[in-house]
């Protein structure tokens, strides 16, 4: 990372390059220039992070040449030196999007402060740009990609809308271009995504889903012939083509081998760079007569799977099903004694607890997690009457009632959302009241104190973080946010009426740390107090 400093008074270029150890924060070079074309000829041959610049300088000011960084050095964050507290100039750095505005002589806290925030800025900016180059190589893909004659055929086949006898499958086939005959054979390979591990938006997610069905396009068709298809209910397929007769018992079970290396490859990418847990359902070939049966075999794999999620699983027939658990077993009204009781930890150990009885019982399948699930709703509305607790104020209660469960983990991490949301819901209707006017009274009341969010907290008898939550809740804003907004406004109510010095304003609205109080003033106002209280004296 570089740092160029632009200023004329060559003890003031000086004063920074020594004033601390650059490498140390992450600085591997401090370039040096004390004038604005100078500094132009250094950031157009060199990549140039970090930029200190003094406004007042003989050839160009340094609004001037900011402006010209943020056209052709986008990626440079800068920070402006000034001898004069002039409010046009702070609102001028504001505009040009500078990351601070300092007063000289600088202090070498504050500058190293304002630095150092510059550096994670840019860091992180870094990381954001690593991600969205892999993002938007997708994005594009996906909103070039058109639909193929290919997939609509798959589809078509899949669904059972083309007629798998006489000469139909045949004249579907060389109107699509496959490249197959009806006696060739089809392994189907089922992609089930079966959650992300990131929050992404509904059209992020489609973007991601692209991603993941184009990356297991890339792995297993490395090897094999095929295509990797979305059939009509949206369900991931890669169909793996093979010519005539799969070989011998020896070849296919050494390509079954394969297949799994891949999958289980494919699963490990998908964790790292997808953000999506992935579980693979591998087939057997089919002549393509008998591949949407193969198709709806691997489905009901998938719906049956509720402990074995990132795993590749093999294509095994069902011989004999296998009996259900005593439903008598599973007692949720136990579950509900907890929620009533209040006793959230409880209630969680009881899901936990439940879900592994669950997962050991060979015999628990699909159709009887359905019945759970609606289950454990009708739980969950019998706790929300009996409460007097209205579903709509509830955040999400739609999307978590609706949601789809197709595993015992999910199934887990839903009812254990599920159980904490409404039992929070009630203990906040519980004590809520009156709390959050009290916290805002007894805020605005010891305005010239020195208080916290945890003393806040202990006057009206809650945990700072659930009183933060509540506050956030209630009013739309951070609890420290409105505490530092009416102390700043204090502050601005005395440098209005007052003769008193900025530093004994900022002790009598409880800041013992004038450079804090400071930097706070200024996020609120764009100024600091001292180019406040002069503007408006100027404009009296």
């Amino acid at each position: 990372m570089r740092l160029l400093i632009v200023d004329d008074e060559q003890f003031a270029v000086e004063g920074l390059l020594y004033c601390c150890d650059w490498k140390a924060l992450g600085v591997e070079e401090v370039l040096t220039a004390d004038r604005a074309d100078r500094a132009r000829e250094m950031l157009s041959a060199n990549r140039i992070e970090l930029l200190i610049c003094d406004i007042e300088m003989p050839d160009e000011d340094g609004l001037s040449l900011v402006a010209w960084v943020r056209e052709h050095s986008p990626w440079t964050e800068s920070i402006f030196l000034t001898c004069h507290s002039e409010f046009s100039y702070a609102k001028k750095a504001v505009n040009l999007g500078s990351f601070d505005y300092l007063l000289k002589p600088v202090d070498t806290e504050e500058l190293l402060s304002a630095v150092s925030g510059m550096i994670a800025a840019i860091r992180e900016k870094e990381e954001y740009e690593s991600y969205n180059k892999m993002y938007h190589k997708y994005l594009n893909l996906w909103q070039k990609e058109k639909p193929k004659r290919v997939e609509r055929f798959w589809q078509d086949l899949l669904s059972r809308s083309i007629l798998s006898f006489g000469d139909f499958v045949d004249r579907e086939l060389a109107s699509a271009g496959v490249g197959l005959h009806p006696g060739d054979l089809v392994l189907p390979v089922l992609i089930s995504i079966e959650e992300w591990s990131k929050p992404l938006s509904p059209r992020d997610q489609e973007i991601m889903e692209y991603a993941v069905k184009k990356a297991a396009e890339e792995c297993f068709t490395e090897e094999h012939p095929g295509e990797a298809v979305t059939d009509k209910s949206g369900v991931i397929f890669i169909l793996l083509y093979a010519k005539g007769a799969p070989g011998e018992p020896s070849k296919e079970k050494l390509s079954l081998q394969g297949l799994t290396a891949t999958g289980k490859r494919f699963i490990t990418i998908c964790q790292e760079l997808f953000f999506s847990i992935v579980t693979c359902y591998v087939g057997s070939f089919r002549p393509l007569q008998e591949l949407p049966g193969m198709c709806e075999s691997l489905k009901s794999m998938e719906r049956d799977n509720i402990s074995r999620t990132q795993s590749v699983l093999l294509y095994v027939p069902q011989e004999q099903v296998l009996l259900s658990p005593d439903s008598d077993e599973i007692e949720l009204s136990d579950l509900l004694a907890y929620m009533l009781n209040g006793k959230r930890e409880s209630a969680v150990r009881f899901i936990h607890n439940l879900t592994e009885k669950l997962e050991a019982s060979p015999g628990f399948q699909g159709r009887n997690l359905d019945a759970l699930h609606q289950d454990t709703l009708q739980m969950i509305y019998h706790f929300l009457q009996v409460r007097g607790i209205n579903a709509g104020s509830i955040a999400m209660f739609t999307d978590w009632t609706t949601a789809r469960i197709r595993g015992l983990l999910q199934y887990r991490h839903w009812v254990e959302g599920m159980v904490s949301a409404v039992m929070e819901a009630e203990f906040e209707r519980q004590e809520k009241g009156g709390v959050i006017e009290r916290s805002i009274r007894y805020i605005q009341q010891n305005v010239e104190e020195e208080i916290s969010r945890d003393i806040v907290a202990d006057y009206v008898g809650l945990n700072p973080a659930y009183l933060s939550r509540l506050f956030k809740k209630e009013t739309g804003q951070n609890l420290i946010d409105f505490l530092i907004a009416v102390k700043m406004n204090r502050t601005r109510e005395l440098l209005d009426t007052t003769e008193m010095s900025v530093s004994t304003i900022a002790q009598q609205v409880g800041y013992s740390n004038f450079s804090h109080f400071t930097k706070m003033f200024r996020k609120q106002f764009d100024v600091n107090p001292q180019e406040y209280r002069k503007v408006t004296k100027r404009l009296d």
